[in-house]
């Protein structure tokens, strides 16, 4: 009989109402064995609680800007980019997966959002971290954290990740450590070492997840959805 797949609830982009959903990150968690799901916006609590008691795990996924008002403080450059609508479902919802204690992962604007919602803030731009090309080209080297979380699942002291950012986790929020760093010194993942899976990482590994050459991105999700089980 083949094990069943656990259900992880994805917060997606929109356009023009409709959700926006990437398929790298819905065959990404397949690979790893675990089963997608996007979820619509809403601001119904009772909703919100379904969302959270249905789902196995959580994927806050990448995709617009997170309102600088959240963290204190105003747009400072125009090209912060600003969802309202989906700002406000991902705020309501994240309390609901947190305290569901179901395990929750974040990629890119993903990262950001879980770290402002446990009270840390945001570089609202940095130069430098936007690459041009493909995704599947890892250029930029990450130093992980000696004998962090990171470390431990993909067996290695430093990945090559895509860069896709121009915003930045800039203070920490309470109870989470660092996993990663850029070579210029800026926060790349993020994990809460009480929680069950609680783990933020600001590239996008679901582009490259299970490639000829991913050393570590498949390890990730596989982790992710065990820990979903």
């Amino acid at each position: 009989m083949t094990q069943k797949r656990p259900r992880i609830g994805m917060m997606s982009s929109r356009t023009d109402g409709f959700l926006k959903v990437n398929h790298t990150y819905i065959n990404a968690v397949w690979k790893a064995g675990g089963w997608c799901i996007p979820l619509g916006y809403t601001d119904n609590e009772e909703q919100l609680k379904a969302y959270a008691e249905m789902c196995d795990g959580f994927l806050f996924s990448g995709g617009v800007d997170v309102d600088p008002r959240y963290y204190g403080e105003t747009i400072a450059f125009d090209n912060v980019e600003v969802d309202e609508v989906r700002d406000g479902f991902e705020m309501s919802m994240f309390p609901h997966a947190l305290t569901s204690g179901k395990p929750i992962f974040g990629i890119c604007r993903g990262i950001q959002i879980m770290n402002v919602c446990r009270g840390g803030t945001l570089y609202q731009h940095i130069d430098g971290h936007r690459q041009e090309d493909a995704g599947e080209n890892r250029k930029q080297p990450l130093k992980l954290a000696k004998e962090g979380y990171l470390q431990q699942i993909t067996g290695l002291d430093t990945i090559y990740v895509n860069t896709f950012h121009h915003q930045n986790v800039k203070e920490i929020a309470p109870g989470l450590v660092v996993e990663a760093v850029s070579e210029d010194g800026f926060i790349e993942a993020l994990r809460d070492p009480n929680h069950r899976f609680f783990v933020g990482v600001q590239f996008h590994p679901e582009i490259y997840c299970g490639r000829d050459d991913d050393d570590h991105s498949l390890k990730l999700f596989e982790a992710f959805i065990e820990a979903c089980r």
